[in-house]
């Protein structure tokens, strides 16, 4: 005579119940479970709470990786900022001098290269002291000049500037953009002879993004002085 064992078992699933009953016979002695509600199980709530909390984890790291990057990109347009505001501001007396001190040095060095790379690469200009008639755009046609004027004519070439620069010897002329203008000299030999030559200038400066100036203009010519024997 079968037993009939009708037992309601409760598994915590989530918001389901599984409500299991069994029908247990004496002969052969199998036991025959069925399902009464067996719906699509949804997964365990540890499960669902795991899951949760490594979406959560995810985000977390996700805005972590962000906020990394987002203090070097702001860095970074904060530095352009930067560079930007220098280029355009009024040109410093101490700017204008670390430039013709540059100058200066690169010519006493009697060095070409040094000379030229003051000048402005595309569109500085240069009316030299000795030229005649041209106007040299460009580092080519400034680096012909200085290897005629301190390599072919002269042995050694010594400028001398006024010793010192006021405000009222440079004019701003834009964002960035200065002109400096005076009288200056050159000692000049070639083998064993020396001449003075006297000359008035105006330099153009234009800062770059790095800060520094470049020539833009250098315009240079004798005074009525002339060029005299020493």
């Amino acid at each position: 005579m079968p037993l009939a064992l009708a037992t309601p078992l409760r598994q915590l699933t989530g918001r389901k119940t599984v409500v299991v009953s069994c029908s247990i016979q004496s002969a052969p002695s199998t036991a025959l479970i069925s399902h009464h509600h067996v719906a699509s199980h949804p997964r365990p709530a540890l499960f669902q709470h795991h899951q949760q909390l490594s979406n959560s984890n995810k985000r977390v790291f996700s805005l972590q990786k962000s906020s990394v990057r987002a203090p070097s990109v702001a860095v970074q347009g904060l530095r352009s900022a930067l560079r930007g505001l220098m280029s355009t501001g009024p040109v410093t007396v101490k700017e204008v001098e670390e430039a013709r001190d540059s100058w200066i040095a690169a010519v006493k060095k009697g060095s070409v290269d040094d000379t030229v790379a003051l000048y402005d690469p595309d569109v500085g200009k240069l009316l030299g002291t000795v030229d005649l008639d041209d106007v040299r755009t460009g580092k080519d046609k400034i680096r012909e000049y200085f290897v005629g004027f301190l390599q072919t004519s002269y042995d050694t070439v010594v400028p001398d500037f006024p010793a010192t620069i006021s405000e009222g010897d440079i004019q701003q002329l834009g964002p960035g953009v200065v002109a400096y203008s005076g009288y200056y000299r050159f000692d000049l030999s070639k083998n064993g002879a020396g001449k003075v030559a006297n000359a008035k200038f105006t330099y153009i400066y234009k800062r770059g993004r790095d800060g520094k100036l470049k020539i833009l203009l250098h315009n240079s010519g004798f005074t009525p002085a002339g060029a005299v024997a020493k």
